[in-house]
C-alpha cells in the first residue's frame, strides 16, 4: 500500500474535509494538469474511502 493517497474528485475531497481529514498539499497532476489533494495515508482514512465507495451513485 501506498505512503499516500492522491485524489482527483472535488466531491470526494470535500466529503474528506468534512470528516475531518486535512491533506498535505495540493498540486497539479505534471501530464493532466488535473488538480489533486495529497493526503497521508491512516486507517481513517481508508475507512472514509470505503463509506464513500459504498455511498457513491453508480
Amino acid at each position: 500500500m501506498n505512503e499516500f493517497y492522491y485524489c482527483y474528485s472535488p466531491n470526494l475531497q470535500a466529503f474528506l474535509q468534512t470528516h475531518g481529514q486535512r491533506f498535505i498539499c495540493v498540486g497539479l497532476n505534471e501530464k493532466t494538469l488535473r488538480k489533486f489533494w495529497q493526503y497521508k495515508r491512516s486507517s481513517e482514512l481508508d475507512e472514509l474511502l470505503t463509506k464513500w465507495q459504498a455511498q457513491k451513485p453508480a
